[in-house]
């Protein structure tokens, strides 16, 4: 261990005791947005340029901070030292400065987070990574300030899969880091895939692809792109999600015409369980972190609505107690409250959040345009979801109250259907 990574392990142990009297000010997105400056990197070129803007960013995304604008009072002094009184007349409360350094084909990074006001340094971190990471270094950054500031780990070191049609006509499959890096085409069906859901280890994700002809589900490598198939057999299949173990699959089967099941089965295809059986349609299955329940939308009751079975048991509970048509539901990895879509007056799909405890319901999105299928980041703080706001279907970001909402990326197509990776690492 080089004697730069021995003074930053050092200084980490010695302002770890103060961390704590700066997460009572920070508390989630919609609060106050506290000023933080992202100075460039000393030492940085055109290349840390990128570090920079990803970590702005996933900061202005978290709802937690309103980024200042980097103006000539910011730029850093090229020795690293840190001058209080200066960063301070630029209005920030939270300033992060460090020093890149190219190391061959990749870079070497130190960056810290100051608070200006009361004049010490919160924490920081060194990374040596290749060129091609620089943006996954940003976002793992913003997950430790997030961590600093409240105490709980940020989302943004994760993956996004979603179905889009960028690459032509065809629904395909697609994957990309939080920051957009990594974007890559992980089916090349030309034909229509579905519902994907990424398992626990967040290696490989479950989709549903018509590439044989008939709705069945598949099992994909997120990095090999190498692919399989799960379920065979006469019966159609929309959509699969893992249980938290990753030991079991639940399914949404048809058993008989017009009759469709909440099935759980093995990584084998053979069938474990039938959840609350009925006549009707039951579809979008999502496990509780605890893998004891199962949250579902069904028809049983003459309208889509959500519903919730023990298992194995197959107890049932209806979740939804408003609106006329409530679908695809995705639990919360706190298991407290679950998201889902629900259409509104108007005729229009919305996102919303109910507490599982009290019943109570938050509507996340308005009009104009339709915001569907949520899915949860890996902290729980915030969703993602498709929308048409903007005019075609893109792919949005909000925290989980509704109140801080963004884009998350451009692009040729329609982007639906996202699914939120576990961490990276």
């Amino acid at each position: 261990m080089g004697a730069r990574t021995l003074a930053l392990a050092a200084l980490l142990a010695a302002v770890a005791p103060a961390v704590a009297q700066v997460r009572g000010t920070v508390s989630g997105p919609g609060q106050t947005a506290f000023p933080i400056l992202v100075s460039p990197l000393v030492g940085g070129d055109a290349e840390a340029r990128g570090f920079e803007s990803t970590l702005r960013r996933d900061l202005e995304i978290s709802g937690l901070f309103r980024v200042l604008p980097v103006t000539g009072a910011a730029v850093p002094d090229p020795s690293g030292a840190v001058d209080y009184a200066r960063w301070a007349a630029t209005g920030a409360r939270f300033l992060v400065a460090g020093r890149y350094q190219p190391l061959g084909s990749g870079f070497t990074i130190d960056v810290r987070l100051y608070d200006v006001i009361e004049r010490r340094i919160l924490g920081g971190k060194r990374y040596e990574a290749p060129q091609a990471e620089l943006g996954r270094m940003a976002n793992r950054f913003a997950d430790e300030i997030l961590r600093i500031l409240t105490g709980k780990r940020g989302p943004f070191d994760s993956e996004i899969a979603f179905i889009s049609t960028r690459a032509g006509r065809f629904k395909e499959l697609w994957a990309m880091r939080f920051d957009g890096g990594g974007l890559r085409q992980l089916t090349r069906n030309e034909t229509i895939n579905l519902s994907p859901s990424w398992a626990p280890d967040g290696r490989s994700l479950l989709y549903t692809s018509y590439r044989d002809g008939r709705p069945r589900l598949y099992q994909v490598d997120a990095s090999t792109q190498r692919r399989r198939r799960v379920l065979g057999g006469p019966g159609i299949v929309v959509g699969g999600r893992f249980s938290p173990d990753g030991r079991e699959i639940a399914v949404s089967l048809e058993e008989s015409q017009g009759n469709t099941e909440i099935v759980v089965i093995d990584l084998k295809g053979r069938t474990l369980d039938v959840v609350a059986r009925n006549e009707g349609v039951d579809v979008s299955p999502t496990w509780a972190p605890n893998g004891r329940r199962i949250a579902f939308c069904s028809s049983r009751g003459g309208t889509p609505q959500i519903y919730e079975a023990e298992l194995p048991s197959g107890s049932l509970r209806r979740v939804t107690q408003q609106g006329t048509y409530n679908t695809s539901p995705a639990w919360a990895p706190d298991g407290e409250r679950i998201a889902y879509t629900g259409r509104v007056a108007g005729g229009s799909f919305q996102i919303f959040v109910v507490e599982l405890a009290t019943g109570g319901l938050r509507q996340l999105t308005w009009p104009p345009g339709d915001n569907t299928d949520p899915s949860w980041s890996p902290d729980g703080r915030y969703l993602v979801f498709s929308s048409t706001r903007g005019g075609r279907e893109e792919l949005y970001v909000s925290d989980w109250r509704g109140r801080s909402q963004h884009r998350l990326i451009a692009g040729p197509g329609g982007d639906t259907s996202p699914t939120w990776s576990p961490w990276l690492d």
